[in-house]
This record gives C-alpha cells, structure tokens and sequence, in this order.
C-alpha cells in the first residue's frame, strides 16, 4: 500500500472513531444542502419556489431535505424539496415520503440532467392519459418505471443502512 492511501485510510478510520453521531449527521446534511444548490442548481431553484408558494402549508425536515405537506394528491421531488400529500389526520404517508427522497438522491447522483432524465418522464408516466390507460389495460404498477423504481431503492438502501 502506498504512503497515500495509508494516509488516506488512517484518516477515515480516524473520522469515523472520534466523530460523534450528531455531528456525523450534521455533516451529512451540510454536505446534502451544499450539493442540492450546486450540482442539483436548476431542480432546487424550481423546488424553492414551489416551497415558496406553498409556505402556509405544513413543512418539516427529512433526512436533511425540506418536505411540504400539501393538500395535492401526487407527491412531487425538487432537489432539496419534497412535496407530498397529506393525509387523514394530517400527517404524510411513509412510503410516499420516501419515495420522493428517493428522488432527491438521484438529483445528487444526476444533477442538472435529473429534470430531463427523472423529472420529465415522471410527470409524463404520471399525468398523461395514455400512459395511466396503458398501467391500467396492463395492471402495471406506477412505479414499475425505471425512474420509479430505482427512487424506491435508493430510498430504502438509505433507510435501511441509517436505523
């Protein structure tokens, strides 16, 4: 092993040992907020003004992201900001919840391509009337989509690995 990658591993066992939870948590969101208004730019200015426009709605954080729950009945991923619909009591539903985060990792991954490559599909598979006859004639379930799907992963590998 070279001297730099020794380096580079004594530093991250290093980090991982004397670093408290919180602070640990509080760096992830730090690094999450800072990549949402850099590489997700375009998806996050679109989710801030959405947010804006919804700002008497409920709101509350998750995992770092801005989440609105608002009185629509589809839920909605915008870089940092998550919209879902509430529900009887007042209170989102789970899964929808994290399938929307799930979006907002892949706007990490994609960055400025995530309105054209998720964004723009979803909404097409989502509202347009051929494809809701075609998941209906089929029996396909909305997120049997590639772009869905791989939300729903994402999402869980995530929860799964921080509980």
């Amino acid at each position: 092993m070279t001297l730099i990658k020794s380096i580079a591993v004594s530093v991250r066992v290093c980090y991982h040992l004397l670093m408290k939870d919180a602070t640990k948590n509080k760096l992830k969101k730090h690094a999450y907020t800072a990549a949402q208004w850099t590489w997700g730019l375009p998806q996050t200015l679109a989710g801030s003004l959405l947010y804006l426009r919804h700002r008497k709605a409920d709101h509350f954080d998750y995992r770092g992201a801005r989440a609105t729950a608002w009185d629509k009945d589809t839920g909605v991923s915008l870089g940092k900001f998550i919209f879902v619909p509430r529900r009887a009591g007042g209170a989102p539903g789970r899964f929808l919840l994290e399938h929307e985060y799930g979006h907002t990792l892949q706007s990490l991954i994609l960055g400025p391509f995530y309105l054209l490559v998720v964004g723009a599909p979803s909404i097409l598979w989502n509202r347009l009337p051929y494809f809701r006859n075609k998941r209906l004639k089929t029996g396909r379930s909305y997120y049997s989509a590639p772009f869905e799907s791989t939300a729903n992963k994402l999402a869980s590998r995530l929860t799964k690995s921080s509980k």
